[in-house]
């Protein structure tokens, strides 16, 4: 009989094993592997299949909106006419907008990066029948993420 369980990259990882040795189990029969995270760096466009849940073009087309509107108005009293001032007020809008969009994902980016937690542990635990019960219990008292048993048989 196997028990698999997964754990955050902590202190609990090692107590539960601790606890697991206690109960009788011997440190041949348990196993832990810590797991590689993906290095990658976020987009700064979301396709259709993934997305992190920031957008960056929603401030960039308010500003352009209203700097378009704005440029509409007053274009009436300026040379150029409301069209011109118009589509001067969106171009001017959107890359205020973009600029503004970017420096702020820019600084959630690196407080995401600097935030991320460490990696998880698989404990992969080898027992008799009869133990796995309170070799499952053990793992989720000691703040596992997941806990599965195994029968090869």
């Amino acid at each position: 009989m196997y028990v698999f369980a997964t754990f955050d990259h902590s202190n609990y990882v090692e107590l539960a094993i601790t606890a697991v040795e206690m109960k009788g189990i011997t440190k041949e029969n348990i196993l832990g592997v810590s797991m590689d995270k993906r290095g990658e760096n976020m987009k700064l466009f979301d396709s259709i299949h993934s997305s992190d849940g920031l957008s960056l073009l929603d401030l960039p087309i308010l500003i352009a909106a209203l700097l378009c509107l704005a440029g509409s108005i007053y274009g009436f009293l300026l040379t150029w006419g409301p069209v011109l001032w118009g589509i001067i007020g969106i171009i001017v809008g959107f890359s205020l907008g973009l600029i503004i969009k970017l420096i702020i994902n820019k600084k959630y980016n690196y407080n995401r990066v600097k935030k991320l937690k460490a990696s998880e542990v698989v404990l992969i635990i080898e027992c008799i029948e009869t133990q796995a019960e309170m070799v499952k219990d053990l793992l989720w008292e000691h703040h596992a993420l997941g806990v599965r048993k195994l029968n090869l048989n």
